[in-house]
């Protein structure tokens, strides 16, 4: 009896930490940043769905995640990687968020797909970054197809941000929400095949928003193939 009363104490004293800081972070995100959201489309001019949707964005900061989930709050979980839940100095929060969904990035991973599925089934939103990592040179990575899979095989629609990345006191972060898409089944084509277009177009379609977002033009992001790798300075490879 001693030890079950002892698991509730503690159980109970990580839900309150938990809180506090699921709270705190969302202040100092709203509060120092203030986020201004464009909203371009119709169907969308809030962050409250009316219908669980896959929402995917560019991956420019490590405050991103923090920034989105900060926005959409409610009914909505993320993909996070794997290798980041395992990593001590985050292990101790993410591993006890019931909205985070693990993915492993280095290995064929479907069991991620079956979680995020199970999300959008309850009502939940889902929050991919398709490119899977951060990248500090302006350009996009690959998107990978794992978003494009899920959309298509749920028949939830993409919700595409485009987050100017720039987190400075001061300084509004400006976020583009676009009109949502559904991706379609279609015959004849390869699923490899057309979840590879449907990813590259989409990939464009998140360079359009951040563009805007930063307020640039005439910038074109090359196809994935002739993409070339970030250089990234010595010290932090």
């Amino acid at each position: 009896m001693i030890e079950k009363a002892k698991n509730i104490i503690v159980d109970l004293f990580w839900k309150l930490v938990l809180l506090a800081v699921v709270y705190g972070v969302r202040s100092y995100l709203l509060i120092f940043y203030r986020p201004k959201m464009t909203f371009l489309g119709e169907s969308v001019k809030s962050t409250q769905l009316k219908e669980p949707m896959v929402i995917i964005a560019n991956h420019t900061s490590m405050l991103d995640p923090l920034m989105v989930q900060a926005l959409f709050f409610h009914n909505r979980s993320i993909v996070v990687a794997k290798d980041q839940i395992e990593d001590p100095h985050f292990s101790w929060a993410l591993k006890r968020f019931k909205n985070v969904i693990p993915c492993d990035r280095f290995n064929l991973d479907t069991e991620w797909a079956l979680i995020a599925k199970k999300e959008l089934e309850k009502g939940n939103s889902v929050i991919i970054f398709p490119e899977g990592k951060c990248r500090y040179d302006g350009l996009l990575n690959e998107f990978k197809t794992g978003f494009a899979f899920l959309a298509r095989s749920t028949g939830a629609p993409v919700l595409s941000l485009g987050l100017d990345g720039i987190y400075k006191v001061g300084h509004r972060t400006q976020v583009m929400v676009d009109e949502p898409e559904k991706i379609e089944r279609v015959k004849g084509i390869p699923s490899s095949k057309h979840l590879a277009e449907r990813s590259e177009y989409f990939r464009q379609k998140v360079w359009a928003l951040k563009q805007m977002a930063l307020g640039t033009t005439g910038k074109v992001l090359p196809v994935t193939a002739e993409t070339p790798e970030e250089i990234l300075p010595e010290e932090s490879k």
